[in-house]
C-alpha cells in the first residue's frame, strides 16, 4: 500500500493552473478513519465548485495553502486504518472527497447505513456533502456510474419537484441550457417521465456539435442550436432552467420573450468563462440544492425523501448505458488533460469519466 499521499491542487486565483502535492499517508487520532479513494467522479460539476468555490464555500471542505485550493469530488473509499469501534477496515463508502489519496474522517452518528464526518472545519459546511454512505463491494455493473450521475440526477430531482411545487411558474415550456450536460439531461428525463401529467414542452439549447448527441437521447421534445433560437423558439409562456452560465445567451432569450418569460432558475456554471452578470436579467434566481434538500426533508421525511430519489436514480441509470460510456483516468497526464479539457468546455456528452489513479 501506498504511504505517499498524492494531492491535485488547482491555484484559486487561476484555475487553469494545477499542482500535485506529495505528502505522508494521514494517520488516525482517537475515534479517527483514514479512508483510501478508490476512484472518483469527474463532471463539469466539479469545475463550478471551483468556479464558486470561495463564494459558497467549497474550498473549505478540504482546506490547503493559499493560492491553491482542493476541488471536491464524489466517489467511493475503503478504510485502512480506523480508531472507531464501529468503522471496520475494508468497509467501503460513497460520499465526498478530495481530489487526493487519502482522507482522514472524525465518524460521528455511525449507522449500518453510513456515517457524518464531524471533523470541527466541515461542522459548518452543509450536511448534505459531510455523510459517507455504506457500499456493498458485490459485483454491479452500474456502480460506476453513481459518482457521476448521482450528485447530478439529485440536484435535477430537487429542480424538478421545486419547479412543480412552483407550478413550473406558469409556463407552457421548459427551456433547458447546456441541453448535452449530464445535469440538463437528468431534468430532462425526469420531465418527459412526467410529461402526460405535467403537460409542458421540453426545449434543449446546446451548441451546434452536441445537437446530433441530444437528439439520439430522447429525452426532449425539440433541440436547438444557440445560435438558432430566435428562428426556431415558438413565442410561448416559458421558463429556463440555466445550467450553462452564460448571461449573455440569458439576455437574448429575455430580449425575445420579454414578459412571456417567467422565471429563470439558475443551476450551473458550465460556460463559467463567458463572463457571468445576472443581475440585470429580470425573474432570476440561483438554485442552492442544500437548502432544498432540507425542505424536502421537512416535508417528506429523509426516509422517503432518499427512496423516491434513489428510485429515480436507479431507473435512470438503466437508460445511461445507452448513450454513456465510461471512461478510466489512471496516471497524472491523463487527469492533467482531462481536468483542462472539461475546464475549456471541450466535453464529449456521451462520455462519464470517472478517475481511478493506478498506484
Amino acid at each position: 500500500m501506498s504511504n505517499s499521499n498524492t494531492i491535485f491542487l488547482v491555484n484559486k486565483n487561476d484555475l487553469f493552473k494545477t499542482a500535485f502535492a506529495d505528502e505522508s499517508k494521514p494517520r488516525p487520532g482517537k475515534n479517527e478513519v483514514i479512508l483510501k479513494i478508490y476512484n472518483y467522479a469527474f463532471t463539469a460539476n466539479n469545475i463550478t465548485y471551483a468556479v464558486v468555490g470561495e463564494k459558497l464555500g467549497y474550498w473549505q471542505f478540504f482546506p490547503t495553502e493559499d493560492p491553491y485550493g482542493i476541488v471536491p469530488v464524489w466517489g467511493f473509499a475503503d478504510v485502512v486504518s480506523s480508531n472507531h469501534e464501529y468503522i471496520t477496515m475494508d468497509d467501503r463508502y460513497y460520499g465526498y472527497f478530495p481530489m487526493s489519496t487519502y482522507l482522514k474522517v472524525n465518524p460521528e452518528n455511525v449507522k449500518p447505513f453510513g456515517f457524518i464526518d464531524g471533523s470541527k472545519h466541515r461542522q459548518s459546511l452543509p450536511a448534505v456533502y459531510n455523510h459517507y454512505a455504506t457500499v456493498s463491494k458485490a459485483i454491479d455493473d452500474t456502480i460506476d456510474y453513481h459518482p457521476i450521475i448521482k450528485p447530478l440526477f439529485l440536484t435535477s430531482f430537487l429542480i424538478y419537484y421545486y419547479l412543480k411545487d412552483e407550478e413550473f411558474f406558469d409556463a407552457d415550456q421548459i427551456i433547458l441550457t447546456s441541453a448535452s450536460s449530464k445535469t440538463a439531461l437528468s431534468l430532462a428525463y425526469l420531465l418527459k417521465k412526467n410529461q402526460v401529467a405535467d403537460q409542458k414542452q421540453i426545449i434543449g439549447l446546446t451548441s451546434e456539435r452536441n445537437v446530433d448527441f441530444v437528439a439520439s437521447v430522447g429525452f426532449y421534445d425539440k433541440i436547438i442550436a444557440y445560435n438558432n433560437f430566435e428562428e426556431q423558439l415558438n413565442e410561448d409562456e416559458s421558463m429556463v432552467v440555466d445550467f450553462a452560465g452564460n448571461s449573455d445567451h440569458l439576455k437574448k432569450l429575455h430580449s425575445y420573450f420579454g414578459d412571456l418569460l417567467k422565471y429563470i432558475c439558475l443551476v450551473g456554471l458550465a460556460d463559467w468563462s463567458s463572463g457571468v452578470d445576472f443581475k440585470s436579467i429580470p425573474n432570476a434566481n440561483f438554485f442552492f440544492a442544500p437548502d432544498h434538500v432540507e425542505k424536502r426533508y421537512r416535508e417528506l421525511g429523509v426516509k422517503e425523501t432518499t427512496l423516491l430519489a434513489n428510485n429515480a436514480l436507479q431507473e435512470f441509470i438503466i437508460t445511461i448505458k445507452n448513450w454513456m460510456a465510461l471512461s478510466y483516468i489512471q496516471d497524472r497526464e491523463e487527469l492533467c488533460t482531462m481536468y483542462l479539457d472539461i475546464l475549456k468546455g471541450n466535453i464529449d456528452p456521451s462520455k462519464g469519466y470517472m478517475v481511478q489513479l493506478v498506484k
